[in-house]
């Protein structure tokens, strides 16, 4: 029981984390501390752990924005798009980035409709097309957990799909800047946000901590 509680208190310290600092933020400490806690809950699995741990069916569910299949399969005009879920900064929400390579232009796509699906796929799904490659948002995630612990990570022996998806970010990927932050890092701004404002995981953080309030009273 302990272990289960102590992997409930773990998530909700993260999602706090997201909630407090870490989703608007492009600082480097911020950046950091969003990446390890995002890494914890979707690609370690423990916002899954928790739904299984509670006996709560199906898997937590991600309200989100897909990237248009149109910039995926437009791959002639050496494009790369971010923030497929949409980003909040500053106060303003910004649904899509596109870059040309010639001109260095953005240009906000069209807002494709809101939608619920479950977590694996919201992983397995692109959050960048870099060059008409697909970036997944577990590769992005991956990528950025790695990079902010270690900026002079090589990535280049790893040559698994993963790993050339990240070097892929970490070469390619890093030439594509907002305000001398690479797109990619506001990409992880969506994922945070898309977490911590879907009503899904909303709904599983109150269990979390119902289910704590109703251990503490146990003990007590």
């Amino acid at each position: 029981m302990d272990q289960g509680n102590d992997l409930l208190t773990g998530i909700l310290d993260d999602l706090t984390s997201l909630r407090q600092s870490g989703s608007n933020s492009v600082e480097p400490a911020a950046l950091k501390i969003t990446s390890q806690s995002i890494y914890r809950l979707l690609i370690l699995g423990n916002l899954q752990k928790s739904q299984t741990f509670l006996r709560m069916p199906n898997s937590p569910q991600i309200k989100t924005c897909s990237l248009h299949q149109a910039y995926i399969t437009d791959s002639g005009r050496n494009y790369a798009f971010a923030f497929a879920g949409g980003v909040i900064i500053d106060g303003f929400r910004m649904a899509g980035v596109s870059i040309l390579k010639e001109g260095i232009k953005l240009t906000p796509p069209n807002v494709p409709k809101v939608a619920t699906i479950p977590l694996a796929t919201y992983l397995e799904s692109a959050g960048i097309a870099i060059n008409g490659v697909a970036v997944s948002r577990r590769a992005i995630i991956k990528y950025l957990a790695t990079k902010l612990e270690d900026p002079e990570f090589d990535f280049l022996p790893d040559e698994s799909h993963d790993g050339r998806l990240q070097l892929l970010l970490d070469s390619e990927g890093s030439r594509h800047r907002l305000d001398g932050i690479p797109l990619t890092y506001y990409e992880l701004l969506s994922i945070g946000q898309a977490l911590i404002t879907s009503p899904n995981v909303i709904r599983l953080a109150r269990r979390m901590e119902k289910f704590l309030n109703h251990s503490t009273e146990s003990i007590g």
